[in-house]
């Protein structure tokens, strides 16, 4: 074991996924309330209205796992609270609707499992000169992957875009409840003994989980960021002090492009995975939202 370690986050530092990520989790989002009994707190003839309660639980929970942001943003929802809850139950809604929480889960993970690899499969590339980087620090740091991704998913994406484990001390992920985060990893990590730690994220919720697991931070989102990152890295890790989550360039793309997709899929038309990561990254729709 080496006396310091460095920690990535897999995507946005590994992996560029630009902001499709947020736009596959608001439209899954509302894709699982329209399919479930939720849909009674849509509103289908504006849904300008559901896209901006959705987005206060977004904003609140980036990089969060994938149940904890779905909580949310119902929560945003049904009683416009961004908080994340444990239990249905702290929603305050019906038995009923209790009961059917764990069919809107699954149908929140099946929708977004899919927009994410049908968009790794065509659009998500390996940051330009990681790799690299990755064996440059595994001479003199222990390397390791903490994500927010569940663990069997992220295994699998990491051997998708070609990673080499022998890089790497631990490549730990969440799990299926959510309720593993990184900060719970990064504290593992922690308690090895290492003299210092670097976590390497791209939001302000990772700078908030290496706060509250008492690890450095530096945010990455670009290639440009790791050269950065090489400058300062000269005598001692660096720790930012603050990173800003969305601009508000980033908040309009990721508005428009949810909003289209909620307006086409409110008009009866169903596209494909494909199709939408397509039109995401591209501008174009074979169908064509108004």
């Amino acid at each position: 074991m080496k006396n310091k370690a460095i920690v990535f986050d897999f995507d946005g530092p590994l992996v560029g996924s630009g902001r499709d990520k947020s736009i596959h989790i608001l439209f899954s989002a509302y894709v699982s309330c329209w399919e479930t009994c939720f849909k009674k707190f849509l509103h289908p003839e504006n849904p300008e209205i559901d896209l901006e309660k959705m987005l206060k639980g977004l904003k609140k929970y980036p990089g969060a796992p994938r149940f904890q942001q779905l909580s949310a943003i119902i929560s945003c929802l049904v009683r416009d609270k961004p908080e994340a809850v444990q239990s249905p139950a702290e929603l305050g809604i019906d038995s009923h609707l209790q009961q059917q929480y764990k069919k809107l889960q699954e149908k929140y993970n099946e929708y977004y499992s899919s927009l994410n690899k049908a968009a790794a499969k065509k659009f998500w590339k390996v940051l330009e000169g990681v790799k690299e980087i990755i064996e440059k620090f595994s001479k003199d740091y222990d390397l390791y992957v903490a994500s927010g991704i569940i663990q069997e998913i992220l295994e699998k994406d990491f051997e998708h875009h070609g990673f080499d484990k022998k890089y790497f001390a631990g490549i730990m992920g969440s799990n299926t409840t959510g309720d593993i985060d990184k900060s719970v990893i990064l504290k593992k990590i922690k308690e090895k003994g290492y003299k210092d730690i670097l976590f390497i994220g791209d939001s302000r919720k990772d700078f908030e989980y290496a706060r509250k697991a008492g690890v450095k931070f530096f945010k990455v989102k670009t290639s440009d960021d790791y050269k950065r990152l090489l400058k300062q890295m000269k005598q001692t890790f660096p720790d930012e002090q603050d990173v800003c989550e969305f601009s508000e360039e980033e908040i309009k793309l990721i508005k428009s492009k949810v909003l289209a997709l909620m307006k086409l899929y409110a008009s009866g038309n169903r596209p494909t995975y494909d199709e939408i990561t397509t039109f995401i990254n591209t501008g174009k729709f074979g169908l064509n939202p108004q």
